[in-house]
């Protein structure tokens, strides 16, 4: 038998967690049940990690990073309003491929009782947030966005716009394309801001 590196196992384990997540939710997560899905034993996944929390926080960063790659190829020229609008779309189509993401980074249930999970996530979220405020400066700078509105409320609202959209989609049972039916959330929300 071959034995995968830790780097490769720990990338098996963070999918199937990932997995698990957007097919079972928060509650259903075990350590068992992620050493069945990766194919080892439950022993051999605490090789890779120190407990379930040292997983989920792992999983927490593997997220935060992949989405930061997926939303910094925004079209750079573009004017910022037209860059809100492409991250916007991006982020909801990588939420809808990668729905056990949306569950990671938006339950209580994860991070509900862990500090460090807690840090972790609030660490991805101020990251998202003020990557989403440079383009509101850009864009206020080159007087296409309303001066009047501070950029870091503007980056929230946006953040929540993403998070309530999820949400709803995910309590539809996911039955309906996120992406394809935010063009009007995000029509009111770029009249909102624009000048």
């Amino acid at each position: 038998m071959n034995r995968k590196d830790t780097e490769t196992r720990q990338k098996e384990i963070i999918k199937a967690t990932l997995e698990l997540l957007a097919e079972s939710g928060t509650q259903s997560l075990t350590t068992a049940g992620i050493a069945e899905r990766v194919g080892i034993s439950e022993a051999a996944l605490y090789r890779h990690f120190d407990d379930k929390f040292d997983i989920i926080g792992s999983s927490i960063e593997f997220v935060g990073e992949r989405m930061e790659s997926a939303l910094s190829r925004v079209t750079a020229g573009k004017t910022g309003i037209d860059r809100l609008e492409h991250v916007f779309f991006r982020h909801l189509e990588y939420i809808e491929k990668n729905p056990g993401n949306a569950r990671l980074l938006f339950s209580d249930d994860i991070h509900f009782d862990d500090e460090e999970l807690r840090k972790l996530l609030k660490k991805v979220v101020e990251r998202r947030k003020d990557f989403i405020k440079e383009i509101v400066v850009e864009g206020q700078e080159a007087g296409e966005i309303r001066t009047g509105i501070d950029p870091e409320n503007i980056g929230l609202m946006f953040i929540g716009l993403i998070q309530a959209n999820v949400l709803l989609w995910s309590l539809s049972g996911r039955s309906y394309s996120l992406k394809e039916n935010s063009n009007s959330l995000w029509q009111t929300f770029a009249k909102s801001i624009t000048v």
